[in-house]
């Protein structure tokens, strides 16, 4: 075979080399992050030392709110009204209804059940649950304490029930320091530490009380005036019954130094409050599956970062045609971004398993990391199952929980991010309702069965061994990665990858035909300028 003259040997190497470059800088320049970011000073939390305001009162034990009232008493009204407190607020952007009362009071929770039966009834609010039936091997964990219901978490409270109508009893039952200490912690830390102590009061009542043996000079150095984010985390970092289980991206390994591949934002020193801005102690949100509809302005990417934040070719693309994908589309592009805290996408109740870790049993539950979000438009108003109203399971025997609404043609939807949870549930075919489970009876003793039918019992429904599946879509919003971690546009454009699924959310195959194709074409643009100037050279 004949060999090229030298000229055209190296000519025709740099030619090709230029070519690849070229390719190589147009997929560059659509997959590189563009944002500039922005400066954020951390602001210190103010501590409000009240060591002599104690001494001057003659305080010297910590009580809960009976404690601050005489001096916040405005401020505890304010809690005791709020959604933290009362557990339900009114609802206004649920499908079918005008406005209705409701929250975790009132709700059936997919991954434990109902904490009340129609608000008043307690199912698994508060008590004392120890392993009871260990399996063979585990004998003497035999009698370990292992939880004290939902109440550890639902209420900030000391124990009692809330109650919508306010006497000395209810705003005498509100913790204040489990939101306002740097040291003194609500949740499973709260009780598992030492900090709160369960114990039944005068009237047979389980009740938390402050622990006794903690310095009140302690206590009084560690208040300040705005939560820190580990007070926050002490309870919303572990719902769902496990660390990262429920919310997504929120666990354990926010608290403390935050690694920026976990979360930017609270690395660089935010607090939940920096966003998370309340009034009177109402905090307002949004996101399609939680229940904080209160009064209040809810925080926005755009407060900070500005309409238009991303710069150069791809900034202006996307700034220009991705109106309609909200932010935590592209910057959040996994859920439980690491190994150690994995995320509950399935819970299984029709079976228990023995957690060793935990001393309890609990109900079967797929725990995944790096799961990748599914894509829903979401125009502020979801789909809610309201209950305990009847309801029918579909033809695949599934309940939508929550589901985000909107569509391509609503003008108000973007494309969010959302975790996929589904929960296996008992049902009472006769009322048409999921049956509350009594939680306590599984930790302790595995047996689901027993703790379904003491749930039914309890609520006044029937139970005869059906089961349906209830579907969750739970808005992303935390969790934001750095800039060279966000999605880039091939990974919903192109060739191969299928992260956004286009016909579900309107489009068809367009999007991923268009892509390809402008692609395609820049890229014969960029070899047929080459060959062009291969044929010049060549004359």
């Amino acid at each position: 075979m004949a060999r090229l003259p030298s000229w055209l040997d190296w000519k025709l190497t740099a030619i090709i080399v230029l070519v690849v470059v070229g390719v190589a800088a147009v997929h560059l320049a659509v997959s590189q992050p563009s944002g500039t970011g922005i400066h954020y000073e951390p602001k210190p939390v103010e501590v409000v030392d009240h060591t002599e305001i104690f001494k001057e009162h003659n305080i010297t034990k910590y009580e809960g709110s009976k404690t601050c009232m005489e001096c916040h008493y405005d401020e505890v009204i304010e809690v005791f009204h709020s959604a933290h407190y009362q557990m339900a607020v009114i609802q206004n952007d649920i499908a079918g209804y005008a406005e209705v009362l409701y929250g975790g009071k009132y709700a059936y929770n997919d991954f434990c059940g109902a904490i009340f039966w129609r608000g008043e009834v307690p199912i698994n609010y508060i008590g004392k649950a120890v392993l009871k039936a260990p399996p063979p091997g585990y004998e003497k964990l035999e009698g370990k304490f292992i939880a004290s219901g939902c109440s550890m978490c639902h209420g900030v409270s000391l124990g009692l029930p809330p109650e919508p109508e306010m006497t000395r009893e209810q705003l005498e039952n509100i913790d204040c320091l489990v939101c306002h200490s740097t040291i003194y912690r609500g949740g499973p830390i709260g009780v598992k530490q030492g900090f709160r102590i369960l114990y039944k009061d005068e009237l047979g009542r389980w009740r938390y009380m402050p622990n006794p043996n903690i310095s009140i000079d302690t206590l009084a150095k560690s208040i300040v005036e705005t939560p820190t984010k580990e007070a926050c985390l002490a309870c919303h970092a572990f719902s769902g019954g496990g660390p990262g289980f429920k919310r997504p991206n929120l666990d354990p390994s926010l608290m403390g130094n935050v690694d920026e591949s976990i979360d930017v934002h609270l690395a660089r020193g935010m607090n939940c409050v920096d966003c998370h801005h309340a009034e009177d102690h109402k905090f307002p949100t949004k996101s399609a599956d939680t229940w904080f509809r209160e009064d209040g302005e809810v925080p926005e990417c755009t407060d900070c970062h500005g309409e238009k934040p991303h710069m150069g070719l791809e900034g202006w693309i996307i700034n220009r045609f991705h109106h309609r994908v909200a932010c935590q589309t592209c910057h959040i592009p996994y859920i439980a971004r690491n190994e150690t805290y994995p995320t509950d996408v399935a819970r299984d109740w029709r079976e228990a398993e023995f957690k060793p870790e935990a001393a309890r049993y609990e109900p079967k539950i797929t725990l995944e990391s790096y799961v990748v979000p599914v894509y829903r438009w979401y125009n502020g108003t979801r789909k809610v199952y309201v209950y305990p109203n009847p309801v029918e399971p579909d033809e695949e025997g599934r309940i939508i929980y929550v589901e985000p609404l909107g569509s391509r043609d609503d003008p108000n939807s973007k494309i969010y991010p959302f975790k996929l949870h589904i929960a296996v549930v008992p049902y009472d075919s006769i009322h048409k309702v999921p049956v509350p489970i009594k939680v306590g009876i599984v930790f302790a003793t595995g047996n689901v069965e027993a703790a379904i039918k003491a749930g039914a019992a309890a609520a006044g429904l029937n139970w005869t061994g059906d089961y349906v599946t209830l579907v969750r879509y739970m808005q992303v919003n935390h969790g934001v990665a750095p800039k060279e971690e966000a999605l880039g546009c091939f990974s919903c454009h192109g060739p191969t990858i299928r992260r956004m699924p286009w016909p579900e959310l309107g489009y068809g195959r367009l999007p991923e035909i268009a892509f390809i194709s402008i692609s395609a074409l820049l890229v014969a643009i960029i070899v047929g300028i080459a060959y062009l100037v291969y044929r010049r050279l060549r004359r």
